[in-house]
Parts: structure tokens; C-alpha cells; sequence
């Protein structure tokens, strides 16, 4: 049976493929918020928006209104908000502008607007598949991570700006997977390795082409367009680097300030087997530092998978994203999968494969999304 790749190339989406996810953005919302009345009775309905606003969206909302910190501030752990990247609060800073809006609210719909956009992308990366599209555009938008995308998190961002990256790819159109690149560099610290995953594209291009490696240093440098989006692909990650040197005067503060929270570097095999090891107390099924760890195993063994595939561009691009943020700790590491296109997409695929899994698949994102959302509500620490 032929693997649906990641390197498809462009595919104009039917009228099925815009309207599906648009079912999947109505039933999200009515269960993020009917969970939302049901955990907390007595909060105002209108407080929706903020209640799901939790963790680090609160520093999105400081960033989208005042814009970055020029000192540690000591009622958020004595740290600086230039741990997060800007591109994200900053367009929804702009759009506040113009639309005048809380920014909670209005960074929570051009959220919704823009995981839409990202599921729609995603179509021919799903290998044209409307089961797996169904079960992508359920995970993304109303299933038991959707809060993720659906609220002022970076990760909705990242997604759809990531599945821009290898649509571009998958049409060998450097430049554009460059441009894409670059916006994904500035909206977290690991976008900037997409630009390996357009140079492993371009290495693959040269043998198929070629059918040879030699002179393949002298036929890639003699690629203009090429040489260009490899240079423009981590140009947001320096024009921050730029930033934070005028602005505080140390241009690595986004990894400086994350002593802060405490996370040292050290190897991510020992995090990960660490936390795969960390059995609960208080006899729970799974300890939090599990959940994180078995997260991570799930994008690493998507990686296998799509290394089977022959997918390199993307497996090159996991690892990095997967074993970077794992070297400092298991923190996190449930939202980062989440918003990993490739590893989503490659579990989309394979659920979608068989009828009955997928309909279980997709009744157990649906069904489970409640109980996420309440712990999500209750501050579960495994979803920070």
C-alpha cells in the first residue's frame, strides 16, 4: 500500500476538504466551553476566553499589549518574557490596532482562524485522504489538545506556518519554504531548523535529477534560488538575535532566561527514561513526568516511521525539534508534540487507514477532549 508522503505536491481543496474542519471548529468550541461552564458554574460566560487562557498565554497577552520586558519581572519567577518568540504576539499586537478587541479574545479567534487555515493546508500532506484529514482536521480543532490552537499559544502558528514549510518543499519551491521558514524561526527556537530539512530536500533533488552525488557541492552552490532561501530561511531566529542584543543587550536571552524555570542541559535520553520511569504515588495510572516522556516516544517512533518512509526532510526536522527542547527537560514536551506536523500527520495517516479504527480514533478525540479541557481548567501540570 502506497505511504502518503509529506512531500505531495499542490492539490486545489474541494468543497469537503473547506468544510469539514469548519464542523470540527463548532464542535470544539461547544465542548471547550460546556466544560468551561461545568468546571467553573459561578465565572461569567464571558470570561470563556480567559479561562482557557492559561500558563504561558498569559505572557502572550502581556507581549501582544506592552511588547517585550527590559528587566526580569519578579512576580513571574524573576524572568523576562524573551523566552518566547515574537512573530505571533506580535501580529495579533498589530491586528489589536486595528480590531478593538481584549486581546485574549481576539488573539483566540485569529487562532481559531488560523488553525482552520492550518488543517485546510494540510490536505494534500495527508496523502489526499479524507479519513485522515477528518481525524487531522478533529485532533487540530476539536479534539483533547485543540486549547493549544485554539487559545494565545505559539503552537497554532506554528502549525500552520510548518505545513506552509512542507507544502513548499513538496514542490521543490526553495524559496517559498524559505519565506515560510523564516516566519517559523521567529515564532519558536527550533523553526529554525526547517532550513535543514529545504537543504536535505535539495540534496534529494540534486540525486534524482543527477542520479549521482558527484559535483553535488558545485550543483547546489550553483542554484541561486537556492543559495538565497537558505540564507533567508533562519533570518527571523537572527533579526531576533538583533533585537534582544539592542534591546537588553544579550542577544541569546531567550535561552539564558530559561534558568529561570530552572531547566538545566543535559543528555534528553536521560530526561526521557527519567520520566518513563517516574511511577506515580497516589495511584494514578500515569505520573505527569510519564505523559511528557511517553510523548516524546510517540514523536520519535513517528520519526522512525517516517524515516521508513523515506520522508528525510521531515525526519531531519523531528529530531531536531524532538531532542533540542528534550535536552532541557521533559517540560513542555506534551504541547510541542501536539503542534508537530509531521508526527500528527503521520498518526493521522495511519488511524485513517482502517475503517473501524478510524471511527474509533475520532470518536475517542471527540469524547476525550472533555476530560482534557477540565484538567486543562483545573491546571494539570502535564499539559503546561
Amino acid at each position: 500500500m502506497h505511504s502518503p508522503s509529506l512531500d505531495t505536491g499542490h492539490d486545489k481543496p474541494n468543497r469537503l476538504v473547506l468544510l469539514l474542519p469548519l464542523l470540527f471548529v463548532v464542535s470544539g468550541t461547544l465542548i471547550r466551553f460546556l466544560a468551561f461552564r461545568y468546571a467553573q458554574p459561578d465565572t461569567d460566560w464571558t470570561q470563556y476566553f480567559d479561562a482557557l487562557c492559561r500558563w504561558d498565554c498569559g505572557w502572550y497577552v502581556h507581549m501582544a499589549e506592552s511588547g517585550y520586558d527590559t528587566f526580569p519581572v519578579p512576580s513571574r519567577v524573576s524572568a523576562g518574557n524573551w523566552a518566547f518568540f515574537p512573530f505571533y504576539p506580535i501580529l495579533v499586537g498589530l491586528i489589536g490596532k486595528v480590531i478593538p478587541l481584549p486581546t485574549i479574545v481576539l488573539a483566540s479567534l485569529v487562532s481559531i482562524l488560523t488553525a482552520y487555515a492550518a488543517v485546510v493546508a494540510a490536505w494534500p500532506l495527508l496523502g489526499r485522504n479524507i479519513r485522515a484529514y477528518a481525524l487531522y482536521a478533529a485532533f487540530i480543532l476539536s479534539g483533547p489538545l485543540s486549547f493549544y490552537f485554539t487559545t494565545f499559544f505559539t503552537e497554532v502558528m506554528f502549525v500552520l506556518l510548518t505545513t506552509l514549510v512542507f507544502r513548499f518543499i513538496g514542490r521543490s519551491d526553495y524559496l517559498g519554504a524559505a519565506g515560510a521558514a523564516a516566519l517559523l524561526s521567529a515564532t519558536r527556537i527550533v523553526g529554525v531548523f526547517a532550513s535543514l530539512a529545504i537543504g536535505i530536500k535539495a540534496l534529494m533533488d540534486y540525486r534524482a535529477t543527477r542520479g549521482t552525488w558527484r559535483g553535488v557541492i558545485g550543483g547546489l552552490l550553483g542554484q541561486p534560488k537556492l543559495v538565497l532561501a537558505i540564507f533567508i530561511s533562519p533570518l527571523g531566529f537572527f533579526v531576533y538575535v538583533a533585537f534582544l542584543n539592542y534591546w537588553i543587550g544579550d542577544g541569546l536571552a531567550f535561552s539564558h532566561t530559561q534558568r529561570a524555570w530552572g531547566r538545566m542541559i543535559d543528555n534528553p535520553f536521560i530526561y526521557l527514561w527519567e520520566g518513563l520511569i517516574n511511577w506515580p504515588d497516589n495511584g494514578a495510572l500515569l505520573s505527569n513526568s510519564q505523559i511528557l516522556a511517553l510523548a516524546a516516544v510517540t514523536g520519535l517512533v513517528c520519526t522512525v516511521i517516517l524515516a521508513i518512509r523515506r520522508q528525510w526532510p521531515a525526519v531531519v526536522f523531528c529530531l531536531f525539534c524532538i531532542l533540542i527542547p528534550l535536552a532541557a527537560g521533559l517540560a513542555s514536551m506534551l504541547r510541542f508534540m501536539a503542534g508537530m506536523v509531521p508526527v500528527t500527520v503521520t498518526l493521522a495517516t495511519l488511524l485513517g487507514r482502517n475503517r473501524a479504527v478510524f471511527a474509533i480514533s475520532l470518536l475517542g478525540l471527540i469524547v476525550s477532549a472533555w476530560f482534557v479541557t477540565l484538567a486543562w481548567l483545573g491546571g494539570n501540570v502535564a499539559l503546561v
